[in-house]
């Protein structure tokens, strides 16, 4: 039984090793999209999209295999619950590479909220220039509540 749980710890500790290096790589891609996303370049955002798509799969297979493992363990709520088998089992490095783990996905939502951010203000910045080229201001909120179009002096002469 002991033995059965040994091999599954150093199973999952593995596991633990390929998911950071898959996390590692988003984050690197998530870099190189943040560079794109700042130069609009279409190409290589649509390629490292591609690439994140990939990678995102190789994540979901390993928590698959995370799951399985985890369920031959007892199913514990959280990893935590794991490192005094480990530490008893004699597994050495099972804290540390979750810790790394924990590391990289934190590293991973930050670039990716930075990502999210840039969309959002090149949205923005799109929608404001095609209300310039309309020749509209920016809407402005009337009496009643409602959002109230105004005509801007536009970028074009009508009487040319």
């Amino acid at each position: 039984m002991a033995d059965a749980r040994i091999t599954d710890l150093e199973q999952l500790l593995d596991l633990f090793g390929r998911q950071e290096t898959a996390i590692a790589e988003l984050v690197h891609l998530a870099l190189r999209e943040q560079k794109a996303l700042i130069h609009s370049d279409y190409a290589a955002i649509h390629e490292i999209s591609d690439q994140m798509l990939a990678v995102a799969a190789t994540i979901d297979r390993l928590d698959g295999e995370r799951a399985e493992l985890t369920s031959r363990l007892g199913n514990p709520e959280s990893l935590d619950e794991l490192l005094p088998l480990a530490d008893s089992l004699g597994i050495e490095g099972f804290g540390e590479a979750r810790e790394r783990l924990l590391s990289e996905a934190t590293d991973l939502r930050r670039a990716q909220e930075q990502n999210a951010s840039l969309i959002l203000n090149a949205v923005r910045l799109r929608e404001r220039w095609l209300a310039l080229v309309a020749g509209m201001a920016a809407p402005t909120y009337g009496a009643a509540g409602q959002q109230e179009l105004h005509r801007g002096r536009g970028l074009m002469s009508r009487s040319a």
